[in-house]
Order: C-alpha cells, then sequence, then structure tokens
C-alpha cells in the first residue's frame, strides 16, 4: 500500500519498517507509538472491510512489542470493541498484546451511544458521553485500550465508569495521540 511494490501483505516489511517504527511516548500514564498525522490514513481503514489487516499490522509493530516488556499480571481490556465490516480495531490491538503476563477481555466496555465522534470538537464529545457499560470481572488491574487518542474524554469516560466497578486502569495503550 505505501511502495506499490508487489508483497503477500498489505505494507511490506521494508515499508513495515522503514515507515511503521513505533517511537513509545508515556504522558499522563498514557502510551502511544505514533504521532496521528504520521498514520492517521492507515487509522482510518478501521472504517474499510479489510482494515483488519492493516490493523494487525500495526498491532505487531508497536502493542505487541511493548507487551514483551510487561512482567506483572494484568487484564487487557478494548474500549467498545464492537465487530464492524467483520471485525473490531481495538479487538485487534488488544489480542496482540497476549502474553503470559496479559490477558484480554474482550466484550466488557461497551458504549451504550452509537454516535460517532471521528472529527467532532471537544465540546461535542463532552455533550454525548459514551456511556460506557462494563460487564467484566470487578476488583482487577487491567490496561485501557484504544486506537487513538484525541481529546482524553473516551479514556476519561472509561476510567470513570471502571473504578465504579473497582477495576483499577493501571495504563492505557493507544497507536496514536493527536495531543502530545
Amino acid at each position: 500500500m505505501i511502495c506499490k511494490n508487489f508483497s503477500f501483505e498489505v505494507i511490506c516489511k521494508n515499508c513495515q519498517k522503514q515507515f511503521l517504527k513505533p517511537e513509545i511516548k508515556i504522558k499522563d500514564n498514557i502510551v502511544s507509538f505514533y504521532e496521528y498525522e504520521e498514520i492517521e490514513w492507515l487509522i482510518k481503514f478501521k472504517y474499510e472491510k479489510f482494515g483488519d489487516k492493516i490493523f494487525k499490522i500495526l498491532a505487531n509493530n508497536s502493542f505487541k512489542i511493548f507487551a514483551k516488556t510487561i512482567s506483572e499480571k494484568f487484564f487487557v481490556i478494548p474500549i467498545d470493541d464492537n465487530i464492524e465490516k467483520g471485525f473490531s480495531h481495538t479487538a485487534i490491538l488488544a489480542n496482540s498484546m497476549k502474553t503470559e503476563f496479559l490477558t484480554p477481555i474482550f466484550n466488557s466496555l461497551q458504549s451504550t451511544n452509537k454516535v460517532k465522534y471521528a472529527g467532532k470538537s471537544l465540546e461535542f464529545r463532552l455533550n454525548n458521553p459514551r456511556n460506557f457499560k462494563y460487564k467484566g470481572e470487578e476488583k482487577i488491574d487491567v490496561i485501557l485500550v484504544d486506537d487513538i487518542k484525541t481529546t482524553g474524554t473516551t479514556l476519561n469516560e472509561a476510567k470513570e465508569v471502571l473504578s465504579k466497578y473497582g477495576v483499577n486502569v493501571y495504563l492505557s495503550v493507544v497507536l496514536a495521540n493527536l495531543c502530545h
């Protein structure tokens, strides 16, 4: 997709090494790997039928590598991992973190508000909360997973809901951070 050369993967190994090398950044207990502007066009494939292939590559080049650095037991919760277009991009990201220490829990944190937030203002996001429902284990330690941190409202709302169940969000991990 990037260099237009023949490859059995949608992004060849050379382009993955050259263009998708993550830079781990930690700010406010949120780990990110890319600047949003660098991979915006790839993230938008979450709306396409073959976007799962893109997200698996992004996950393997970032989340999977980062997961290997964690040697404590945590559950991994993807935000709103509903299946659309045949896959869930946040479930792909969370699944890539599966190790002997990290265990993904799927379909446990779901938004009841199906409003689309892409490109919307902070005011819009604040006036239209996700209204998350949690149906997982209580009193556990977790790593929260999402694709982008834009305003931080989604992560904050998710943490607030989880805290009501005694769930401790140790860390949040996102592919890209729009707000640095």
